[in-house]
């Protein structure tokens, strides 16, 4: 069901669907749009928990699991945090027949009567429900332990079917899906895969619903079909958390805070399930998204982060994006798990992050330009090729001081081959820088195993100091590999009580994030939450700026939910 109006919200932007070349279907608004507006929200046509999550979170909901759980009471696999969620799973089997009223009849005093109204009552309830998730994962076979999450939630999908369906044409019923599949892109390991489990899968549901489900060449490909849609469809239901270095935190969402412990906040996003939400489904990939997904419960939420003109696409990320991974790396990702060559505006035109995410630096010490490998150099050289200079990249100061000699070449020359820097042409020796690098990692990693034990020492922290000046010798300023080298020295310092030198490393880190992602990207929001607690925690008034500046940028993505999805928001904002 798709839900319209949501409380303290304005009504959503009304959608189209159209049709895009070499994209399939996408949506876009009938009107311009602002960045915060809610988009579409909705509800998921199947649901299925993550196995990792199972003893932390609702088997439901997915919200975190009180002290008080409910387990289902026929197998020993779910566990909700209420009754409700027990009974809309259809985790609750348990039916009295007219055979077995006898029984409670001879029971002593009052207690058959007693059992039969509890039995009556959890009976209705369970009929005002109509989604019935578990219901034929109940019987006391416990494949769903066994078998990937995907092919549990293809279960769900066929169970769908199986418990509407009269006439048991499961082609009509893939087809009424709608949802868009890649198995002829699929390779060969993959297809074996997808017919192995299609057959364990409509065994496991024969034992569930008996003769009504035949297993045949027509409803084994049927299933393969689903497989590989959800392959392509589902999306993953995420959870904010935020823990500091000592684990503080409380069931009211609030966040104690001790001017004695010094510590860090860091935003981790938890996997929890994943779930086929069939208007959501409908949004195409943009690796410079101007639509966030978020989840409240079960319920998917989208909303506009940037301007969007009436007509333009609505488009999300399926995973990797500008700032996180280069061009390279994101087009073989989303090839391998959907099966498209993406052509996003962050994968066809020049930006600054995909040139130095992975860059070195020039030999000169004054040069601000890249030096590149041939992997991402390539890649770069064909968005040159066909996006000319002067009509599609906006020059900024950043990009023309990267990339100017390289849009001045119109053929290949020493300045746009691996190892030459961009700006100036002079040549580094890759290899050696390589092995500088790698060296300089082995400390850093040595500090974040230090920091995960909690047992940071002097050394460890005076040799991750000498390895960062190395990667800054070595890489170029804004490589990717700095700031998280930045953000492990803030933390350690953090943790031995240099607050001062933690918010300067960890500003550091800021600073290089903000030229790889927008400025406002929520990434950045996230790296805000570890600077203002440490401000925080050393007396520092600019800590206000930072939660100004953090709440900001969460109600750009999250709306009036901000507080619902991120508690630790509510915290710091009593501090200011």
């Amino acid at each position: 069901m798709v839900q319209c109006i949501l409380a303290g919200e304005m009504p959503q932007i009304k959608l189209r669907s159209v049709s895009v070349p070499d994209k399939g279907r996408g949506m876009v608004p009938s009107h311009d749009v602002s960045p915060g507006s809610l988009v579409h929200a909705e509800e998921p046509y199947a649901t299925i928990i993550l196995k990792q999550c199972r003893e932390t979170h609702c088997h439901y909901c997915f919200n975190d699991l009180p002290a008080d759980r409910v387990p289902c009471i026929s197998c020993s696999i779910p566990l909700y945090c209420s009754q409700q969620c027990q009974i809309k799973a259809g985790g609750e089997m348990f039916r009295i027949s007219t055979e077995d009223s006898n029984i409670l009849k001879n029971l002593p005093g009052d207690i058959g009567k007693y059992a039969a109204e509890v039995i009556q009552y959890n009976d209705c309830e369970q009929k005002i429900d109509d989604v019935s998730e578990h219901k034929h994962e109940c019987q006391g076979v416990h494949w769903p332990a066994v078998l990937p999450s995907e092919i549990v939630l293809a279960g769900r999908v066929l169970a769908k079917f199986l418990s509407k369906s009269s006439s048991g044409d499961i082609e009509s019923f893939v087809e009424k899906l709608e949802l868009s599949h890649c198995y002829e892109h699929m390779p060969f390991e993959s297809k074996l895969d997808s017919h192995i489990y299609a057959i364990v899968l409509l065994y496991c549901l024969k034992h569930s619903y008996g003769t009504m489900f035949s297993i045949n060449g027509i409803s084994i490909s049927q299933v393969v079909i689903i497989i590989s849609q959800i392959k392509v469809n589902c999306m993953t239901v995420v959870r904010l958390k935020s823990i500091d270095a000592h684990g503080l935190s409380d069931q009211s969402g609030g966040f104690p805070f001790h001017s004695s412990v010094h510590l860090t906040s860091n935003v981790e996003q938890v996997r929890v399930g994943k779930a086929i939400y069939k208007a959501g489904s409908l949004f195409n990939h943009s690796c410079q998204p101007n639509v966030h997904a978020y989840f409240l419960s079960r319920t998917l939420y989208l909303r506009t982060t940037k301007v969007v003109a009436a007509g333009c696409q609505l488009e999300l990320s399926y995973g990797p994006q500008v700032g996180l991974w280069d061009c390279k790396d994101r087009q073989n990702f989303l090839k391998d798990e959907y099966a498209f060559h993406c052509q996003c505006t962050g994968c066809s035109e020049v930006n600054l992050s995909d040139i130095v995410l992975n860059a070195f630096h020039c030999v000169k010490p004054n040069c601000s330009g890249a030096v590149l490998e041939s992997r991402v150099l390539e890649c770069e050289k064909q968005k040159i090729k066909h996006f000319p200079f002067a009509n599609k990249v906006i020059k900024n100061d950043d990009i023309y001081e990267v990339c100017l000699h390289t849009f001045n070449q119109n053929d290949a020359s020493i300045h746009i081959q691996p190892g030459y820097c961009l700006n100036c042409g002079s040549y580094s020796d890759l290899e050696s820088s390589r092995t500088t690098v790698d060296k300089a990692l082995i400390c850093i990693k040595r500090l974040q195993d230090a920091i995960q034990s909690k047992d940071i020492s002097n050394t460890s922290i005076s040799d991750a100091l000498r390895s960062l000046h190395l990667l800054r010798s070595n890489l170029h300023a804004y490589n990717k590999v700095i700031a998280e080298a930045e953000d492990n020295i803030a933390q350690a310092f953090c943790l031995v009580g240099e607050l001062q030198l933690s918010v300067d490393h960890c500003k550091a880190s800021i600073q290089i994030l903000e030229k790889l992602y927008d400025p406002d990207d929520i990434v950045i929001a996230y790296e805000l939450v570890k600077l203002s607690s440490v401000q925080l925690s050393l007396g520092d008034d600019s800590a206000v700026d930072s939660i100004n500046r953090i709440g900001a940028i969460f109600s750009r993505y999250y709306g009036l939910h901000a507080d619902l999805v991120f508690p630790y928001l509510q915290y710091l904002r009593r501090e200011i």
